[in-house]
């Protein structure tokens, strides 16, 4: 064999050397991202829905939303996500504010911030229909029973909410 023949013989071994390469790359990768959605499998979801009307009659008092409570038991130390969404019913008020606040609850205690406000300022006795969301994440929660609910407070008694949603996730760390 010439000189031609050995080196089209070292490319040979370069391409075949490089082919197993690019073959372990792919094949690593698809091992670690199977083993990234094994993980996800492992999260946990919890949800409530209430669609009937609630009336938040009791002024500048936080009251819980109707069955919109959820109780979770996490085996490990965990990052939650929660999400709550509704439908707002405000009565614009010509004496002054007219809103609605929703804040989490967690495990006895009203959660500030954040929360959702909507509603209506010096309204002309209209009603106002919003859609609302409050997102919260939090890392570190312990291992054990947590309860989850939402409240709510009023400046007026003529508010009301409408198909409430929450959604809670649970990820291990």
């Amino acid at each position: 064999m010439g000189k031609g023949g050995a080196v089209l013989g070292i490319i040979g071994m370069l391409l075949g050397a490089g082919g197993l390469g690019f073959a372990f790359v792919v094949w690593y990768g698809q091992n670690a991202l199977e083993s990234n959605i094994n993980q996800l499998t492992g999260q946990n979801i919890w949800h409530r829905y209430y669609e009937d009307i609630f009336d938040v009659d009791l002024i500048n008092t936080y009251m819980p939303i109707p069955n919109i409570s959820i109780s979770i038991d996490l085996n490990a130390q965990s990052s939650i996500h929660l999400l709550f969404t509704c439908t707002a019913i405000t009565a614009g008020s010509p004496l002054g504010r007219s809103d609605v606040t929703i804040y989490y609850y967690i495990d006895e205690l009203i959660i500030s911030n954040p929360n959702a406000r909507v509603g209506t300022f010096y309204g002309n006795n209209s009603f106002y229909i919003d859609s609302v969301s409050l997102n919260y994440f939090s890392e570190g929660w312990a291992a054990g029973n947590h309860n989850i609910s939402i409240f709510v407070r009023s400046t007026v008694d003529t508010n009301y909410l409408q198909y409430c949603h929450l959604t809670v996730q649970s990820f291990p760390e």
